[in-house]
């Protein structure tokens, strides 16, 4: 039996325990924190977690592409999104929102990328988002990392739940 490198692609699995969508949300969460407490050793996390999992020069593109989606979710939101630790297991609601936007976006379903969109804090700044979420769900889909479909009963579900009415970390 031969064992994968880290440099081979990785199969798509399912939200829980999925490589494309555990990478999405350690690198993100750690950009977030990385704003929110000013700490750029939580962006040195981000990259740590990218440069294990692939090729230096891809990890770089994904570094900026996550630097860009971050930043731009953080600056068009009129209230603060929330988020969890990067080891956390669970997604707040707006995550969610963002793990169905990188999936739609992926498979180029404008329709589904934009529904849960109107749901984030700061809508109305909308097409920034859509553009970070795009060009961040081609860089992943260029290094091998697929989000797994996202169900359209569970984001009805999602899009239907209240938001916080504060920020959690």
């Amino acid at each position: 039996m031969t064992l994968p490198t880290p440099y081979a692609a990785r199969p798509v699995g399912y939200h829980v325990d999925a490589a494309a969508e555990n990478l999405l949300f350690c690198a993100y969460r750690c950009w977030m924190a990385g704003y929110a407490t000013g700490d750029i050793a939580c962006w040195d996390m981000a990259w740590e977690a990218l440069a294990r999992e692939m090729p230096q020069d891809n990890a770089k593109a994904l570094f900026g592409e996550f630097h860009h989606f971050a930043r731009t979710l953080r600056t068009m939101s009129a209230a603060q999104i929330c988020w969890r630790p990067a080891a956390c297991r669970a997604l707040y609601r707006e995550e969610y929102l963002i793990l169905a936007m990188v999936d739609a976006a992926q498979r180029d379903d404008r329709i589904q990328l934009y529904t849960p969109a109107t749901f984030l804090p700061g809508s109305e700044r909308l097409h920034q988002a859509l553009n970070a979420t795009t060009s961040l769900a081609k860089a992943l889909a260029r290094v091998g990392l697929f989000i797994a479909p996202v169900s359209a009963g569970a984001l009805k579900v999602m899009t239907r739940m209240k938001p916080p009415s504060a920020t959690a970390h």
